[in-house]
């Protein structure tokens, strides 16, 4: 594929819109698994949707996803393959919409694959006739720059500066022995210990009374929110109207004498500063690494804790009713048009500004949001009971049938299988088959559609091959009959059905009748 492509650009004929959600869904499954996985199942219900419609089948709206999953195998419009790749698309979104677990790629890959199932049966049975399918595709991950070009620039300047000392110190023959030690010495090897993690080099020092805090380089330019700081948080509100102190490199390398920059402030000031950016620069490094270890995920960050918002969690309305204790908090975000926990700021200090409102409040949200997290991953999302009861129906296939006084039962397994044993059975009593099969017999219950299910040769009428093959030799003429066989359990039975009756046999479909 081009870079302006992806992969199912093809469906765009059938839906743009639908085609554009599957471009995003390809993007998010190396960027955010557990977003890929959320909406997938929505793309997914899209589907069905469709198909519901295009079977004119009754829509109910308090039906939810698995309601309508059901209802269609049920009535026999799902082969087992897909009605399983269904039910694990549904499955893994449902807990990625509820548990803050880790999501990995595998996972979202795994469901990409079940997607690509899904798309191919609704193409193939419910989409024009003139689409074809592309082979399965693995999407491939976007690969970014990993060192910003300043960074890269210090990291190159260090180790030449180790390679030049290494040259002015040694011999040709102590330097070889030497680089061979320093292989496997961790402080020769400092400036490379973190190359499958950019952002952490050392960009500067900053330093108070002797002491000295390293600054990594993905906060260079870190904007130092003073509610980040308890015990300095009016101190840098008063440094950051004299553009003292707003952002990481406006603080100078030694804080000594930091305070004089402001009235009313001692070197204690300075000194407090230096230790909570101590902290600062603690907590950062922690986000950043959970941040890096669990790529697209949506976080809430409360001093050292943080909270991984899920999609039932981003849901809740910030009302009185879910949240106790902080009335005047929940006005004003309110007012601010901030409504639900998804709109809330990542960095939870930020609520302080509010009027009326201190740390206490904040912390009194974040302990609730807390445990609102923990009872939504509790909670398992949709009683499964047992989705193998709704499987039951079609394991076996099976038409009753009577020619003269005899009645038979032609069973089977699969719609193959029904199908090989119903020709079987046609053939045992000598019924005229082979003119039928010549003519072509069209899929369904009807002969409007453009399909075969079975014909002498493996073409349908539009011309398209059999997209699944299963072949039949006739007892009696020695012929091949092409079966397709990419169809769905309502179709096989009312297919062989149709058949039967031309033949003159009485025919009785129980499992179709149970659906009327």
């Amino acid at each position: 594929m081009d870079k302006q492509s992806y992969f199912y650009q093809f469906i765009e004929p059938i839906s743009k819109e639908l085609a554009l959600v599957a471009r995003e869904l390809e993007n998010s499954i190396f960027s955010s698994p557990r977003t890929m996985l959320t909406h997938a199942r929505v793309f997914m219900e899209n589907i069905l949707q469709q198909v519901i419609r295009a079977e004119e089948l009754p829509e109910d709206p308090r039906a939810n996803l698995k309601d309508q999953l059901d209802m269609l195998n049920d009535k026999g419009y799902l082969i087992p393959e897909i009605r399983d790749a269904l039910h694990f698309v549904r499955q893994i979104g449902n807990q990625a919409a509820h548990n803050s677990r880790m999501f990995r790629y595998s996972e979202a890959l795994l469901s990409w694959e079940a997607l690509y199932k899904i798309v191919k049966w609704y193409v193939e049975v419910y989409g024009p006739v003139d689409i074809t399918v592309p082979d399965y595709q693995d999407p491939s991950p976007i690969l970014e720059k990993r060192y910003d070009i300043s960074e890269l620039e210090i990291r190159l300047q260090s180790l030449e500066e180790l390679l030049s000392n290494s040259v002015e110190k040694l011999s040709a023959e102590s330097a070889l022995a030497e680089a061979a030690v320093s292989v496997e010495t961790p402080e020769a090897a400092a400036p490379t210990n973190e190359e499958g993690n950019p952002g952490v080099t050392t960009i500067r020092t900053i330093s108070y009374n002797g002491r000295q805090l390293e600054v990594p380089y993905f906060l260079r330019d870190a904007f130092l929110l003073p509610q980040r700081f308890d015990k300095s948080e009016t101190f840098l509100i008063r440094l950051g109207a004299e553009q003292q102190g707003r952002i990481m490199s406006e603080l100078p390398k030694n804080l000594a004498g930091l305070h004089k920059h402001v009235k009313r402030y001692s070197e204690k000031n300075d000194e407090i500063l230096f230790e909570e950016l101590r902290t600062f620069i603690e907590e950062e490094i922690i986000r950043r690494n959970l941040s890096l270890k669990r790529q697209g995920e949506l976080f809430f960050f409360y001093k050292a804790d943080h909270i991984i918002v899920t999609e039932e969690l981003s849901k809740v309305p910030l009302t009185s009713a879910e949240f106790t204790g902080i009335p005047s908090l929940l006005r004003q975000l309110n007012e601010d048009q901030i409504e639900s926990v998804g709109q809330l700021p990542k960095e939870l200090v930020i609520l302080a500004k509010y009027e009326n409102v201190g740390i206490g409040t904040v912390e009194k949200l974040f302990e609730q949001l807390k445990k609102k997290a923990n009872e939504k991953a509790a909670v398992t999302p949709e009683v499964e009971e047992s989705n193998r009861t709704s499987y039951k129906k079609w394991e076996s296939l099976y038409i009753n049938v009577k020619l003269g006084k005899g009645n038979t039962v032609i069973r089977g397994e699969s719609v193959p299988a029904l199908w090989k044993e119903g020709l079987n059975w046609i053939e045992d009593h000598h019924l005229p088959l082979h003119q039928i099969i010549k003519e072509g017999v069209v899929l369904g219950s009807t002969d409007n559609g453009k399909r075969f299910a079975m014909a002498l040769e493996p073409v349908h009428k539009d011309k398209r091959n059999f997209t699944q093959l299963h072949t039949y030799k006739s007892k009696l003429t020695g012929s091949t009959y092409y079966l397709e066989t990419k169809i769905n359990p309502k179709s096989g039975l009312e297919t062989l059905a149709k058949l039967l009756t031309r033949l003159g046999v009485e025919v009785q479909i129980p499992l179709l009748e149970s659906n009327d």
